[in-house]
């Protein structure tokens, strides 16, 4: 009981707005956005906890635990703080809030390193997402580039959630979606990287969603 409630404690000082429900420490609720509020259940901590999310109407979501990588890659071992699942709740819902990426700036320095590299020949490859942030760059089981085209084949990828995006090259200059990106690759993942030669700055890189439209991109030290 005393783990429960150093664990509350420090949801508290964090978000003050947090209630309890039915007076249990292990069982709180947090007000998000639009009538949406967060309940989270840790009576059994340090097992994973129950993370919900509720709508005004009633209705409830159980889809932020194949999204977050907190609960992703729980270990009962090694758990995380709960505050820290609240925190990542806050910044995933933000991000999908403003439509803006974040990425952080080694691995976009890296990936624009190996396009030079890689010139004339197209890069691409994966992109994983740990706690709302663009951290690792995958290069997709049998994939293929020459200096027009790359392809991979979406039923050698594995079944990983926190793999939300796609990066490749434009060898042409042009950071701009292909007939062929938007009928293919942008179909299977959440946004998608387009990066052009001469691969030296930000303005040879765009980032778009799956139906083609620019999104912002924020870069994180």
């Amino acid at each position: 009981m005393e783990d429960l409630e150093q664990e509350y404690q420090k949801v508290l000082e964090a978000f003050p707005k947090v209630e309890l429900i039915n007076g249990l420490i292990y069982n709180i609720a947090i007000p998000l956005i639009n009538n949406v509020s967060l309940e989270i259940k840790f009576k059994n901590y340090p097992k994973k906890p129950k993370v919900i999310l509720v709508r005004e109407d009633g209705q409830t979501d159980t889809s932020l635990d194949t999204m977050l990588t907190a609960l992703k890659t729980w270990k009962k071992k090694e758990p995380l703080p709960i505050v820290e699942i609240v925190k990542e709740i806050f910044v995933f819902i933000n991000n999908m809030q403003s439509n803006e990426v974040l990425i952080n700036r080694e691995l976009l320095d890296g990936i624009m390193a190996l396009c030079r590299e890689q010139h004339p020949r197209e890069i691409l490859g994966l992109l994983r997402v740990e706690k709302g942030i663009i951290t690792e760059f995958i290069l997709p089981p049998g994939a293929l580039t020459s200096d027009s085209s790359g392809i991979f084949f979406p039923s050698r990828l594995p079944l990983d959630p926190s793999l939300e995006g796609t990066v490749h090259s434009h060898p042409s200059g042009n950071p701009v979606p292909s007939l062929g990106d938007l009928n293919n690759v942008f179909k299977l993942k959440r946004f998608h990287f387009i990066l052009g030669y001469p691969y030296n700055g930000l303005d040879c890189v765009k980032c778009f969603d799956k139906n083609g439209q620019e999104l912002k991109f924020k870069i994180i030290n």
